[in-house]
């Protein structure tokens, strides 16, 4: 039992570490370009095969022009 004190509990520190950011989803697909929406706005980014109206997406917010 004193081990365990002096250790910690792995658990608790499973919690520790930043969650990944939420995914954005795909509004529209045109003109080889998809607008998606995010959570500081929309991002239009360049259309790949597999995106399409509704696809879930990591979020771009890397492309979001500061304000």
């Amino acid at each position: 039992m004193i081990l365990l004190f002096l250790v910690g509990c792995p658990v608790a520190m499973a919690d520790d570490y930043p969650k990944p950011p939420s995914p954005c989803v795909i509004t529209v697909c045109e003109e080889g370009l998809c607008t998606v929406e995010t959570p500081e706005g929309s991002v239009k980014i360049e259309e790949k095969p597999h995106y399409e109206e509704g696809v879930r997406v990591v979020c771009p917010l890397w492309l979001i022009e500061p304000t």
